[in-house]
């Protein structure tokens, strides 16, 4: 693997500037295996140096860098318990000390409960290019163009949660998990391991996983259900 160029650009300007380059590759944490690095990379862009790594509270909205690392998440006294935890869950503390929150985003591991619980607390992504500002919810799952950096990621942090999975071991990732949060005017319920990246569902959403090793789309389809009556049970009881 050659990589003809790096940089490890101050500004969120010059990183948007850098971004727009042909076959440039952004680096957050680094935590996460970027697949364009499998191949000859043309130019690496380290974020590590932008900055965009504040927490901004306000009343019930949480503005979050996306240079915010998932330790700092999982130690914040104003984030949502959900949110605290399946931070906490998301890595081993090493990783968790360099993975970031855009970093969780921009990869969607169809897997994440912390990409779960952002969907569910009705998450907005911030983007940067270097023409304009966008703002888009997450549960839209927007691919990110190029030269398109993510700067932050806004979050609701009222209501009640409740969250259930299955797994091989408590400290696996889940084969399958449901993550529910209830407001006064809504419910909404996520899933892991049902498609190719986390997803807001409901009765009349049609689920394409293709299953693998650890379950087929069957049983996860039939986890689904099970998971979701056990998080609506605990959200009927708040």
């Amino acid at each position: 693997m050659t990589h003809k160029t790096y940089y490890r650009p101050k500004t969120v300007s010059d990183a948007v500037a850098l971004a727009a380059q042909e076959g440039a590759v952004l680096i957050a944490g680094g935590t996460q295996s970027v697949p364009e690095l499998r191949n000859s990379a043309e130019t690496i862009v380290d974020l590590q140096a932008v900055g965009l790594d504040q927490i901004q509270v306000d009343g019930d909205t949480i503005a979050i860098g996306a240079m915010t690392r998932l330790q700092t998440i999982a130690d914040h006294a104003e984030m949502p318990a959900l949110i605290r935890q399946m931070a906490h869950r998301e890595a081993p503390n090493t990783l968790r000390n360099m993975a970031t929150i855009g970093g969780t985003i921009a990869v969607a591991d169809p897997e994440s409960e912390l990409y779960a619980a952002l969907l569910v607390h009705e998450a907005v992504v911030t983007t940067q290019t270097a023409s304009n500002t966008s703002r888009y919810p997450l549960s839209e799952g927007q691919p990110l163009a190029a030269g398109t950096l993510i700067t932050s990621v806004a979050i609701q942090a009222d209501g009640e949660t409740a969250a259930d999975r299955v797994a091989r071991t408590p400290a696996d990732k889940p084969i399958v998990a449901v993550i529910g949060r209830k407001t006064d005017s809504n419910i909404l319920l996520a899933a892991c391991g049902v498609a190719d990246r986390p997803i807001l569902f409901d009765d009349s959403t049609r689920l394409e996983s293709a299953g693998d090793f650890r379950g087929s789309a069957e049983y996860r389809r039939q986890m689904l259900t099970i998971l979701s009556a056990r998080v609506m049970s605990v959200l009927d009881k708040e």
